[in-house]
């Protein structure tokens, strides 16, 4: 995420003087675009939100695919072999099968487009892990963006209230009445981004710039409690102390086994409550809500989805919220029916490794979880070997393992504009580099 002493440009000496003022600039533009969006501020007592999922923001149609030209020619210009440093072969063969997948979709034309823009989101992350010179200069542009963030979300609760408050005219989900959400759409992806903030806050904090970066932890903090986030501040405590816990390990296998025990447990204990069982039962018997707040019934059409659909599976979004789907003859009513609720209102499988087999298949799948998790687990070991950055690479590592783990209650990955997979995607390439280069500690002058 910070230029790396095996990657010096060779420009010329203007064009390098140039480039130095440019960078932190494309650096926090691109921190505000994935962060704030073109499209704040959500009404949602809109009768619309019920029905069937719309194509795209024209904002995002042109600014997306300008800003990739625009980082694309300077980091050819100033960088070149910066593609070469940061191409990971599971992630590139896995940007080839979704756009297979779409292209063989129901939509060929739309499901192209749509994977167009992920390729181009994924690649726009790798394109900026290059920008900053320094993990200084990184940290003063995090510090930007995220008071812009919080600034934003602060005064629309206290100006804004009914496009920043969940309230009880809201067209869907009325019981989060009194829930912050800020800007964002919905209270858990206000949530969600605060835990990125607190630990951007954290590595700020530890890099000198101690009043901004605990101000910034002190301020998200608030936010998230009172967005009633559940997954994500249970995820705060729990990131942090797996985190420390990883990066003390010195074994690569126990380093593994602290991150995936408790993931594939995870995901057992949720998803494999979607049917009656003993997984349900002992669920039941430790948590007072053992749907997980309807997502049984999500997760069990999304594997019965799959199941119909596993190879190549229904492209990008899915089967979500078609006029197929919404408005189709209604089975008849079967025991805990799914066709109801599920087919009208649902939009995701709440499930990012359900909701990647769902859109990718079971090949697309497998492809992801080698590019999210096995390559980032070998990046980082080989990074600890180097001591390379102490302050980025924890910093890389709590973003890598609170999105894996809010991923098994969350539809994060490959999710185009979700500034919290833009965020895991920029981690994932960092520590791909951190294991390969040194870090420049100091702005070149």
């Amino acid at each position: 995420m910070v230029t790396m002493k095996g990657e010096v440009g060779t420009a010329a000496p203007v064009a390098s003087d140039l480039a130095r003022i440019v960078r932190p600039f494309l650096v926090l533009v691109v921190l505000l675009v994935y962060w704030i969006s073109f499209e704040p501020f959500h009404d949602r007592s809109g009768a619309d939100l019920a029905g069937p999922l719309e194509g795209g923001n024209i904002a995002n149609q042109i600014a997306f695919p300008l800003l990739f030209i625009v980082l694309a020619a300077f980091t050819l210009a100033t960088k070149p072999n910066h593609f070469r440093n940061v191409a990971a072969f599971p992630f590139v063969a896995f940007m080839v099968w979704l756009l297979i997948t779409n292209v063989v979709s129901g939509d060929p034309a739309t499901g192209l487009k749509r994977g167009l823009f992920e390729v181009i989101s994924m690649t726009i992350a790798a394109m900026a892990v290059g920008l900053p010179q320094s993990p200084r200069q990184f940290a003063n542009q995090l510090a930007i963006a995220a008071f812009a963030v919080l600034v934003l979300c602060y005064a629309g609760v206290a100006f804004l209230p009914s496009l920043s408050i969940h309230s009880a005219g809201d067209t869907l989900e009325r019981e989060l009445a009194g829930n912050w959400r800020g800007f964002f759409n919905h209270k858990n992806e206000a949530g969600a981004m605060m835990v990125v903030l607190i630990f951007s806050g954290l590595f700020i904090a530890e890099i000198g710039k101690r009043w901004a970066g605990w101000l910034i932890v002190g301020a998200a903090s608030v936010f998230l409690l009172l967005s009633v986030s559940k997954t994500s501040i249970a995820l705060v405590p729990f990131t942090l102390i797996l985190a420390a816990l990883v990066y003390r390990a010195r074994s690569g296998w126990f380093r593994a086994a602290l991150v995936l025990l408790p993931l594939v447990f995870l995901n057992i204990a949720t998803v494999g409550s979607s049917w009656p069982g003993p997984i349900r039962s002992l669920v039941a018997l430790v948590l007072p809500d053992a749907s997980f707040t309807g997502r049984t019934d999500l997760w069990r059409f999304s594997l019965e989805q799959t199941a119909a659909h596993p190879i190549f599976g229904y492209g990008l979004a899915g089967p979500w919220r078609t006029n197929e789907l919404m408005y189709r003859d209604k089975l008849p009513a079967e025991p805990e029916d799914i066709s109801g609720w599920v087919e009208e209102l649902g939009t995701d499988s709440h499930n990012s490794y359900l909701e990647a087999a769902l859109q990718f298949g079971i090949p697309g799948l497998v492809l992801l979880l080698i590019a999210v998790i096995y390559v980032p687990l070998r990046d980082f070991g080989a990074a600890s070997r180097l001591s390379n950055n102490p302050a980025l690479a924890r910093y890389f590592l709590r973003l890598w393992i609170y999105v894996l783990f809010t991923a098994s209650l969350e539809t994060v990955l490959v999710s185009r504009n979700n500034p919290v997979w833009f965020m895991a995607l920029m981690a994932i390439v960092g520590m791909h580099l951190l294991a390969r280069f040194p870090v420049a500690n100091e702005d070149r002058r």
